[in-house]
């Protein structure tokens, strides 16, 4: 499956691809939101792992953006965040998040949810 790792920092983002790589999985990484919306112009991928915190496009901005684009607003997206609180979660969800996971976070947790949305 390919994924599409969104994160402003550099550390995160490969961490998010050794755990995903590692299960068998292709990982493109992206800075932030408009980086990612650029990456999923023309290319095609099964899974989203965005952060919220991030310059020039937050995390929700990102999601609020993806509804007007019919190919990716169908794109399951994880939500890896250190604002692990119940309002952010909610929000997040509400702008149609898939599943919401806390950082620091555990590569099982990461692989539990692809598994849980994609069945892999």
């Amino acid at each position: 499956m390919k994924f599409l790792a969104v994160d402003d920092s550099s550390t995160m983002r490969k961490i998010v691809s050794l755990a995903l790589k590692g299960a068998g999985h292709e990982v493109t990484e992206a800075e932030h939101g408009k980086d990612a919306l650029a990456k999923l112009e023309g290319t095609s991928f099964d899974c989203i792992v965005l952060d919220i915190n991030m310059p020039e496009m937050n995390g929700l901005e990102f999601l609020t953006a993806r509804k007007f684009k019919p190919a990716v607003a169908k794109i399951p997206v994880i939500v890896l965040t250190t604002q692990d609180e119940t309002s952010m979660r909610d929000q997040a969800m509400e702008l149609g998040a898939n599943a919401f996971l806390g950082k620091p976070f555990q590569k099982e947790d990461l692989l539990a949810s692809v598994k849980k949305l994609l069945g892999v």
